[in-house]
């Protein structure tokens, strides 16, 4: 466990970077335990329009145009946040985790606790059980990355097919309006998420309420096929998964870091008390970025794009791949480790 004593000068001049960072940019929004879940819900948005990707038909230009839509329509910082948020209450289902903090509260005073996390979010995985939280949100951040950039393999693979058909090899008429439509779609307010009545109530969890070895439970492997219920649900891939141990990627760790601190907050029921401090740690700047980035490449790429099957391919790679990789990139295979795991289809989290 890390010691409060020594960390407190970093701190406090962590905290006066803080202070001066609301003064130039002003306040992050509130967010309390209720926040969590409306931040949540964008993040599920994404995932299920990834649902219905998935499995959507592309034989006309009426069904590509509906399939950009879903692509274009999320909003970088209301991703980003519903990502941290997602996983900050996945953190908070490891006992050993919830238990480490408690324990260093316990200890150290519970408001020293919160402090340290809130203005360092690194402290957060450093405590007892923070190995544990931290490989449960690799595993995740994999699985949900692998997902999204399967259904990226499927559009891609689309785009050339589409090729040998009339309507998707016609040149792409009024692409100047339809870049525009989908940028508008992804500012704030462009478009409000909706999730199906069978999902919200899934993403309603509070610490230590799931099992986290359950690849169809919260933060599972296959939860968000789950999600959708009966028929619905699939596996990530056909075939037998073959995974890797996973270390955190030290250029995008601060994501973990995030995730674990708000989680930390649940464990000592400091959610409704610490709201803008929650608000500022769900706002990852280097996840947002990446996203944007991701988004300001699928504008490019439809701006560049002639034929109606190139907007296939650019909403492939950009509004899919690339997304999928900004949320992998928190975690890389651990090359130390002796060899790739190989799981069965049916098996626990990967």
């Amino acid at each position: 466990m890390r010691s409060l004593a020594v960390w407190t000068t970093t701190a406090a001049v962590a905290l006066l970077g803080v202070a001066n960072a609301q003064t130039t940019t002003g306040d992050a929004p509130a967010a309390g335990a209720s926040d969590l879940q409306s931040a949540i819900t964008a993040y599920a948005a994404y995932h299920n329009d990834v649902s219905d990707l998935r499995g959507g038909a592309l034989g006309n230009a009426a069904q590509l145009e509906e399939a950009l839509d879903r692509v274009g329509r999320h909003n970088r910082d209301a991703l980003t946040q519903g990502w941290i948020a997602y996983g900050a209450q996945l953190a908070a289902q490891s006992p050993a985790y919830v238990q480490g903090v408690r324990e260093a509260a316990a200890y150290y005073g519970r408001d020293a606790v919160i402090w340290a996390v809130t203005v360092d979010p690194s402290y957060a995985r450093g405590l007892r059980g923070g190995p544990e939280a931290t490989r449960i949100l690799l595993d995740s951040a994999n699985a949900d990355s692998a997902r999204i950039i399967n259904v990226a393999d499927r559009y891609q693979e689309l785009a050339y097919s589409l090729q040998r058909q009339r309507w998707a090899n016609a040149v792409a008429p009024q692409q100047d309006a339809r870049v525009q439509r989908i940028r508008a779609l992804g500012r704030v307010g462009g478009h409000t998420p909706s999730l199906p009545s069978e999902v919200s109530p899934r993403l309603s969890v509070t610490p230590l309420s799931i099992t986290t070895s359950d690849p169809a439970a919260y933060g599972g492997r296959r939860f968000w096929d789950a999600v959708r219920g009966g028929a619905e649900v699939t596996e990530v891939a056909a075939q037998p998964l073959v995974t890797h141990q996973w270390r955190v990627n030290a250029t995008r760790g601060e994501a973990l870091d995030r995730m674990a601190a708000v989680a930390a907050l649940q464990a000592l029921d400091a959610m409704e008390s610490h709201q803008s401090a929650v608000g500022r740690l769900i706002a990852d700047p280097r996840s947002r970025d990446c996203i944007e980035m991701a988004q300001l490449q699928l504008y490019q790429c439809m701006s560049a794009a002639r034929f109606r099957y190139e907007n296939a391919f650019c909403l492939g790679q950009h509004g899919l791949r690339d997304i999928g990789t900004c949320i992998g990139a928190v975690g890389q295979p651990d090359v130390s480790a002796m060899a790739p795991i190989t799981t069965g289809g049916g098996g626990g989290r990967d």
